[in-house]
């Protein structure tokens, strides 16, 4: 006799291969109201939920449900790394992808889930040999294959990510992710041209595909001359290991300070110090603020209003603001030259960086924790100007903590994205 509850699940499956979603859910759940110990279809449901951003929190349930069921079965481990990764939580996909490899260390997609793991916390060896390993059990694996490019980008090993992607796409020219992601690696490269192309048939093989999508915002945003230049120093530093990072970061910082002392003891090398040192302060502000900016300046153009997600348009208005308030204020310290002019015209250059990072959460959506205390800053910041324009000394206190907020920010999200 057929077992009900497995064809549900075979069902379903074929229906999400199918990529009809809402359909495969039907069935899971058909499969579990006929048997609610069923670890499989919860699993193959948590796989189906993971893909909706409003129903990860379910998905993770569902997947946590399987992983007690059946906790000697690699498949729920799989899916509760699948459902993390889509989260993008990769501490717990990491954990959950090992726990599927130790229980059976014979299945590639094991390995491919744990080289998406590594790679969301910027360990690019680590990726690359998971990557290896899959393909090594099956050398056709298209999701390892793209793995192992996208590490080897990041590596600086571009002419070979780009000679992997294309013997993937001779074996599958339609597969949108692979196209992506050799939109990423031309990118990595300076060939936006050709970048755009890749992105673009992605789009049109997966107009879902966020990954493609993303590409096709940074391509975009680097017919810029500016942006190009920074976006290249984007992925040039994303390829280093934290510590390099970190020694870049503080080289710069100590640099400039040895600059500007040199400036003060020197008066007549300050004439030519201070452009290096505006410069290096400009350079800072656009580390910190180009994404946000050119999402404001891609916002205006035709192809901006389609390719830029909600949270990226959000970002765009928001910086585009941010700006505003700071250049208004520049322009009317030049005109009138007072000291709360100045003050001001600082610290709102200065609370571009908390604005910018407000929107550095998970796929550039803003974060609780940081929109509050950014909206703090400026109050403090409005605050404060108002105060030194009526000549109170309270407002140089409260222009000190915002000064000393922004520093404290600025160094938080650089370690907590080591």
């Amino acid at each position: 006799m057929s077992d009900p509850t497995a064809a549900r699940r075979q069902r379903g499956w074929l229906l999400a291969q199918q990529g009809r979603a809402e359909l495969a859910e039907q069935e899971y759940r058909l499969a579990l109201a006929e048997d609610p110990y069923d670890a499989d279809a919860h699993a193959l449901l948590a796989l189906v939920l993971a893909e909706h951003e409003s129903r990860r929190a379910e998905a993770l349930e569902e997947a946590r449900a399987a992983v007690g069921l059946a906790p000697d079965d690699p498949f729920p481990h799989y899916a509760e790394a699948h459902v993390h990764i889509e989260a993008e939580r990769w501490d717990d996909a990491q954990r959950a992808a090992e726990q599927a490899i130790r229980i059976d260390p014979d299945d590639p997609g094991h390995y491919v889930v744990l080289s998406a793991a590594f790679l969301g916390r910027r360990r690019w060896r680590e990726a690359l040999d998971a990557a290896d390993d899959a393909l090594a059990l099956d050398p056709t694996h298209t999701g390892a294959a793209n793995l192992r490019a996208t590490a080897l980008v990041h590596l600086g090993r571009k002419d070979e990510a780009g000679a992997a992607l294309q013997g993937a796409l001779a074996r599958d020219p339609e597969n949108s992710h692979t196209h992506a992601n050799q939109g990423w690696a031309l990118l990595h490269r300076g060939d936006r041209a050709a970048a755009l192309g890749h992105f673009r048939e992605a789009l049109r093989l997966d107009p879902e595909s966020e990954w493609a999508r993303e590409g096709l915002v940074e391509a975009l945003k680097a017919r810029n001359p500016l942006y190009a230049g920074m976006l290249h120093y984007f992925l040039w530093t994303n390829r280093l290991p934290a510590r390099t990072r970190w020694m870049v970061l503080l080289g710069g910082w100590f640099g400039y300070q040895v600059v500007r002392r040199a400036a003060d003891a020197n008066p007549e090398l300050a004439p030519w110090l201070m452009p290096l040192m505006i410069a290096y302060i400009a350079f800072v502000l656009l580390s910190w603020t180009a994404p946000q900016v050119f999402n404001a300046v891609l916002l205006a153009s035709k192809d901006g209003r389609y390719v830029l997600s909600p949270e990226q348009r959000r970002s765009g208005g928001f910086m585009a603001a941010g700006v505003a308030a700071a250049i208004a204020m520049t322009v009317a310290l030049l005109a009138m030259g007072t000291n709360w002019l100045e003050a001001g015209a600082i610290m709102f250059a200065a609370l571009l960086i908390p604005l910018a990072a407000t929107f550095r959460g998970p796929r550039g959506r803003p974060t609780r924790g940081m929109s509050l205390v950014t909206a703090g800053l400026y109050a403090v910041a409005a605050a404060s100007t108002v105060l030194y324009a009526q000549g109170s000394e309270l407002g140089g206190a409260l222009s000190t903590i915002v000064l000393l907020g922004v520093v404290a920010i600025s160094w938080g999200v650089n370690l907590r994205g080591t």
